[in-house]
């Protein structure tokens, strides 16, 4: 483990600063720019890091809790472009920084191709892609990173839908499980693929905001007694059953998600990597839902035809999961199972680009 995680630093290294160099050299011939770098020494982070979750090193900012949350994916990098330059660029060296640590750490897992996934692992995979023949595209969708407003837009794009109408989650959806093996691997080798992500804590804890707060699908009942059970002193446990309270507290759900099997968790907390699996699968386009406007449009000018369809705009009532309401539920997490917890979606954290937070113990 412990030479993995030297291979994935030193490739992070490289990948980053080799990115770096060539933005700045093409910016400079283009526009007047000012690029910072704020990193911390490279050699010091591996001596005082044993995790990978200190690859992304970001600024030291002050904080009363026990750990510092950074959410950009390029999170030491500091861009003052001028006018409206400036978030596209930005957006753009994202996107190639995510691309390349994606490939470069895909290079060091065992998973380079689809021959190379267990039966399982390929039969998850196939149940996360959505396929549209029509326009020779895929679309492996990961719950919590806007994957109704994808299936809302694709259903309409493919005429299966009203753009008015209430989106139903079970139907007029072509999984690539539909398709025999050998065919959905021609399909991947061959169409047009794209995934969105999302910062990986954030993820968890709107998973745990919809599936427990607002109990979505009854999922207090399905996992509040087993979950009380495990983590509370016997007669608090039993006094909670008793009186019908399944209700969860996030560290508690932090603790389940430590101690479960990643391979069998529930897809809207399964760690991302291994629902879309992107080193066997080569996707053309990785999104984020931190730039979900662009980057979907940016998708769309590629796939949606003759259409007119358009990414739909955030509602006003809709309350979404913010870095700050992540700090604050995490500032109720023990350090010790957090650092679990990060252990635990590590991949996820380095495959897609993602600063983890420093645990302060």
């Amino acid at each position: 483990m412990y030479r993995l995680q030297q291979t994935i630093y030193l490739l992070l290294g490289v990948t980053f600063f080799v990115s770096v160099y060539e933005f700045r050299t093409t910016f400079r011939r283009n526009f007047s720019y000012e690029l910072q770098l704020e990193y911390s020494s490279w050699n010091n982070s591996m001596d005082q890091y044993s995790n990978v979750q200190s690859i992304l090193t970001s600024d030291d900012r002050s904080s009363s809790s026990s750990f510092d949350v950074f959410y950009s994916p390029v999170s030491w990098m500091n861009l003052t472009l001028p006018g409206k330059r400036e978030s596209v660029r930005h957006r753009e060296i994202t996107r190639s920084i995510r691309n390349r640590t994606l490939h470069t750490l895909c290079h060091v897992d065992r998973k380079k191709d689809m021959s190379s996934l267990r039966e399982r692992e390929r039969t998850t995979l196939y149940r996360q892609v959505i396929v549209d023949d029509e326009r020779q595209f895929l679309f492996c969708f990961v719950p919590k990173v806007a994957c109704s407003n994808w299936k809302r837009v694709i259903k309409i794009m493919q005429g299966r839908m009203d753009p008015l109408g209430k989106m139903d989650h079970h139907s007029g959806i072509n999984l690539l499980q539909h398709d025999e093996d050998i065919l959905a691997q021609l399909k991947i080798k061959h169409y047009y693929k794209f995934m969105f992500v999302r910062h990986p804590l954030e993820r968890l804890l709107s998973a745990y905001r919809n599936k427990f707060g607002e109990n979505i699908g009854d999922y207090r009942r399905r996992y509040g007694i087993k979950i009380i059970k495990a983590y509370r002193p016997k007669a608090k446990a039993r006094q909670a059953i008793l009186e019908g309270d399944l209700s969860i507290t996030f560290e508690e759900f932090v603790r389940f998600l430590i101690d479960s099997d990643s391979a069998r968790m529930d897809v809207h907390w399964k760690p991302m990597h291994l629902l879309c699996q992107p080193c066997a699968v080569k996707y053309d386009f990785v999104g984020s839902f931190e730039q979900l406007r662009e980057d979907a449009e940016f998708v769309l000018d590629r796939i949606r035809g003759n259409t007119s369809v358009s990414f739909p705009i955030r509602q006003t009532y809709y309350k979404p999961t913010t870095p700050e309401t992540l700090i604050t539920e995490l500032s109720h997490v023990r350090p010790v199972f957090l650092q679990k917890l990060i252990d635990k979606y590590i991949l996820d954290f380095a495959l897609f680009g993602y600063s983890a937070p420093r645990i302060k113990v």
